[in-house]
């Protein structure tokens, strides 16, 4: 449904985007996650055609966001991570707005208003100035503004923001709600628990390139591997780590997520079992293993992995 590749992006000089690839299925709620200026924003400019790229190729639903701007725009829903709302008009009035530049006809236009009303819970409140709502309040009209034209991709930056817990659990459940209906959604986001929580996967990016393992892969975090269940392992070793990193990955399953001077950090499939048998194959194999314990692999730990030494 949406597919990256090399795409290239500079602001007078800067890199924004710097050779970023992705593909994210149909059907599928994916996340994006790096530092601030990773290029994030930019990225989703891009797929909303806000925004041209210098290079590469951009395409959502199988249209190219360059070559066929107006295709995107019926296919997509854009929230930015600042939405800006006329404080002046009323709640129905603004959706009324924003149907009629849809260029909805008159009977779609009062039934996407009518939707959006009951979707985002502000019926009884139709009649009120955005200005009186609460935060909360106007991030699920816009969320419902974004939604008039009943979009197939949702591309949603940082919308979480500023919202309080109570409200994060609220946009949670609406973003899986739409998602069941199956509408592909692209979610950029700091906090790691709510992509967690809602995503089935979660790319990494870094100084406008996909980030990278020890071994030099994208990091994309599938977040729905249920069938073998992921458990990470720290090893502190005496000699050579790069012997002991080769000794590992004999064994299937086994993945290094991060190399230090004297430790790695490895992934391992399976049950625990599996993690006795990679410490007697580490030893059996003349490794002197000093420290061998378990810690959580979460995405906060993966993006710790990724990110943990870089400033924001």
């Amino acid at each position: 449904m949406i597919a990256l590749e090399q795409v290239r992006k500079n602001y007078n000089g800067t890199r924004g985007l710097d050779g970023f690839s992705l593909r994210v299925d149909e059907g599928e709620l994916f996340g994006l996650v790096g530092p601030n200026g990773a290029g994030k924003t930019t990225l989703i400019k891009i797929l909303a055609t806000l925004l041209r790229p210098d290079s590469g190729k951009a395409l959502v639903a199988g249209w190219d966001v360059t070559a066929h701007p107006q295709e995107v725009k019926r296919t997509v829903g854009y929230m930015p991570d600042q939405p800006g709302l006329y404080q002046d008009m009323r709640v129905g009035e603004l959706l009324e707005f924003f149907a009629n530049a849809f260029r909805l006809s008159r009977e779609q236009r009062r039934a996407a208003v009518i939707r959006g009303l009951e979707w985002s819970g502000l019926s009884a409140r139709r009649n009120d100035y955005v200005e009186e709502l609460s935060f909360g309040m106007k991030q699920r009209l816009f969320l419902a503004r974004t939604l008039l034209h009943d979009p197939k991709v949702l591309l949603l930056d940082e919308p979480a923001t500023g919202l309080d817990p109570l409200a994060r659990i609220d946009l949670r459940r609406q973003l899986k709600e739409l998602n069941a209906q199956g509408i592909t959604i692209l979610i950029s986001s700091h906090i790691l628990a709510d992509l967690e929580d809602i995503c089935s996967r979660v790319a990494l990016i870094s100084e406008g390139k996909n980030a990278t393992d020890a071994e030099g892969n994208s990091l994309i975090v599938n977040l729905q591997e249920a069938a073998l269940p992921r458990m990470a392992y720290e090893v502190e070793v005496l000699g050579s780590v790069a012997k002991a990193g080769e000794r590992a990955v004999e064994m299937a399953g086994v993945k290094i997520v991060e190399r230090h001077p004297t430790r790695l950090v490895l992934e391992i499939e399976g049950e625990a079992a599996q993690a006795s048998q990679l410490l007697r194959h580490l030893v059996t194999g003349g490794i002197d293993v000093v420290k061998f314990a378990r810690r959580a692999a979460t995405l906060e730990d993966r993006y710790q992995h990724a990110f943990g030494g870089k400033p924001r």
